[in-house]
């Protein structure tokens, strides 16, 4: 059976362009010029099934309570008090940059600094996700996968989020990402010039399925969340140990008060070369970095938290957005074009 075939009018020349069923992009045969197609009838909406029942996510958290450095007693004194599975929206953008950067790195040779220009061509494409509404507290901000099994979705059946952030937001900000992110990727250390553009390909909402879980430990209420096609944990806050609190503490400091009074020494009798006042300050650096990482996690090591969420102790929180690369494009950069000029 033939598409459907529809006529309009080019709006750089006015010419008559013809679009095929489906099309997203279009060229005149009068100008030559490229033209995007934009239907009114918003964005593709997709919902994945979940397939992490209600026993598979208690475990998981179970799981999730066995690691890291949080209370010794909490997979024997944590109570599951109720779990339930909630769909969260999600903006996705899908977008390629191309362009090139330009600048310089330096480089060490025969005990001078030598600027070696570099000049760099990304043809790249990303996905960039963010979620599409207010999540509260439950710390996930974006998606860190992006398959799975898409099913109708029943409004009545499980509660969902409804979408509250504008489209033209969400392209915005994912076409800003994606930029930082393809300038990023080519590494250049010090950058003279850019012209890098960033074409969006595809926009979509993702309503993903996430099982929220409550428990209780030493009369206080906790979550975790859990990922509703994978069964990972995204997100969560757990008491911590004190015993860890307080070791780590000590052995900072005592490691740390060690550390610079052998860095004091190394200056004293090294007789005030630039070798050893230099390896004084590397090591003082590194010994005041010790102590301030013990201190940190006394501080505020009495929660550990898991994911996006703020507040807690978490050693890899990222509350940016998610872009990932999908790899470049075949036939067009097997691998990222570098030229030393």
């Amino acid at each position: 059976m033939a598409g459907i075939s529809l006529s309009m009018s080019c709006p750089n020349c006015g010419g008559a362009v013809s679009i095929g069923e489906g099309a997203r992009y279009a060229s005149c045969q009068y100008c030559n010029a490229m033209l995007a197609v934009q239907g009114d009838d918003g964005v593709r909406r997709i919902t994945f099934k979940s397939k992490v029942t209600r026993v598979e996510a208690v475990e998981a958290v179970r799981r999730w309570w066995r690691g890291g450095f949080k209370a010794r007693d909490l997979k024997r004194r944590g109570q599951i008090t109720e779990s339930f599975p909630i769909y969260v929206p999600f903006w996705r953008l899908n977008a390629r940059a191309a362009g090139w950067v330009c600048g310089y790195k330096n480089v060490q040779r025969n005990k001078r600094t030598e600027r070696v220009p570099l000049e760099k061509m990304i043809v790249r494409d990303f996905d960039w996700s963010h979620v599409a509404c207010d999540p509260g507290d439950i710390g996930i901000e974006h998606l860190r996968n992006f398959e799975g099994e898409a099913v109708l979705h029943d409004e009545g059946d499980i509660p969902t989020f409804e979408v509250t952030t504008s489209r033209s937001d969400a392209t915005a900000q994912g076409m800003q990402q994606v930029m930082s992110e393809a300038v990023a990727y080519t590494g250049v250390p010090h950058i003279t010039f850019q012209d890098v553009h960033v074409f969006p390909k595809d926009l979509s909402v993702i309503f993903y399925p996430v099982w929220v879980v409550r428990y209780t430990y030493s009369e206080r209420t906790y979550f975790a969340t859990v990922d509703g096609v994978t069964g990972m944990i995204l997100s969560g806050r757990a008491p911590g140990d004190n015993l860890w609190r307080s070791l780590a503490m000590s052995a900072g400091m005592a490691a740390g008060g060690i550390g610079v009074s052998f860095c004091g020494w190394l200056a004293i009798v090294g007789g005030g070369s630039k070798e050893t006042i230099g390896a004084a300050i590397v090591g003082l650096i590194v010994c005041l970095g010790i102590v301030g990482g013990a201190f940190t996690f006394f501080r505020y090591g009495s929660e550990m938290t898991t994911g996006d969420i703020k507040g807690g102790y978490n050693l890899f929180n990222s509350t940016s957005d998610a872009v990932t690369e999908e790899g470049d494009l075949g036939g067009l950069t097997p691998e990222l074009k570098v030229r030393a000029r």
